[in-house]
Formats: C-alpha cells, structure tokens, sequence
C-alpha cells in the first residue's frame, strides 16, 4: 500500500506489520539505544495514526514515515538529553568525587586508550568511526569500501578486549580498595 486515504485500522495494522522494525532499526543505528528506538517507533505510528485517520488525500506512505521518524527520532533525543542534564543538575550535590574515584576515573581512561591504541590499523580506524564519530555499520562499511559483516565483527572484537580491560580493572579496584 503505497497511498492512503482515509485509512481502516486493518489497514494501518498491515504498514504498522511492514514498517515498524525498519523504524525500529534505523532510530536505533542512530542511537545504538534500544529505548530510544522503541520510544521512537510507538510515536512515529502514534502520530501516523494521527494524520491518516481523517485525511482524505492521498499520501505516500514510505515517504510520511521516514519524515516522522526524522522528526521523532530528534525529538525524542532531545528529550532523552534534556533528562539526563536535569538529572545531573538536580543531584551534583550528592557526587562527592573522592582523590581515589578521580584516580580510578583516570587510570581507567587510560587503560581504555591503552587498549585502543594496541589495536589493529583496521579495528582501530572502525571502532573509533563508531564510537566517536557515532556513524552506523553502514557508514563504516561504505566509507572503508568493507561490508557491515566485516564492521561488526571488528566491533566485536574491540568491544571483547574493551570488556577483558574492564573486568580486570574493576577487579584490581575492587579487591585493593
């Protein structure tokens, strides 16, 4: 169903079917967070609904859903964002940062980057594009001429040594602190 009038909901439970995972998938690559994409996708057919229940023009309907979900998705960020700084705001009295939490703060940074830097040209290059500069697999994959398989796996692997320091980290922390 490519245009919609007036629409039934049997109809709009078949684009719901067809649509919502493609929803779902793109908001999280976007975010790489599974409450914000299903947050995104009950309000990208929220609003749908919305606009299709009594429109008596046709619409495209691959064409309103991918405009919504741009326009949900950033809203639903910025909400997300707006939170997070309330809560920070609201309880940056009770974080008493103690010598030894900025030291472990740091000395953690550090083995992060430690470990980051020992790897691989290639792991590094993806890893980093991920993480920092917050581009999906496919971005990856595209600008290094790889496929998604190939930045997954080196994600994985970076993620597993990521988690070995970690553990070991916390570990020492824990035991001689």
């Amino acid at each position: 169903m490519a245009h919609c009038n007036n629409i039934s909901t049997t109809d709009f439970d078949s684009i719901f079917n067809n649509w919502n995972k493609k929803v779902y998938h793109y908001a999280l690559n976007k975010t790489h967070s599974k409450y914000i994409a299903e947050e995104t996708v009950q309000r990208v057919f929220i609003k749908l609904w919305k606009n299709l229940v009594h429109r008596n023009i046709p619409i495209n309907i691959e064409a309103q859903i991918f405009t919504i979900s741009k326009t949900i998705l950033l809203d639903v960020i910025k909400e997300e964002t707006n939170r997070r700084k309330l809560f920070i705001t609201d309880n940056k009295e009770s974080f008493d940062v103690s010598p030894l939490d900025i030291f472990q703060t740091k000395e953690l940074d550090y083995q992060i980057q430690r470990a980051i830097e020992s790897m691989p040209a290639t792991r590094k290059e993806i890893f980093q594009l991920s993480r920092f500069e917050q581009l999906s697999y496919k971005e990856i994959a595209h600008k290094l001429s790889i496929s998604p398989k190939t930045v997954e796996n080196h994600i994985h692997l970076a993620l597993k040594t990521l988690r070995k320091i970690l553990f070991r980290s916390i570990f020492i922390f824990y035991f001689l602190f």
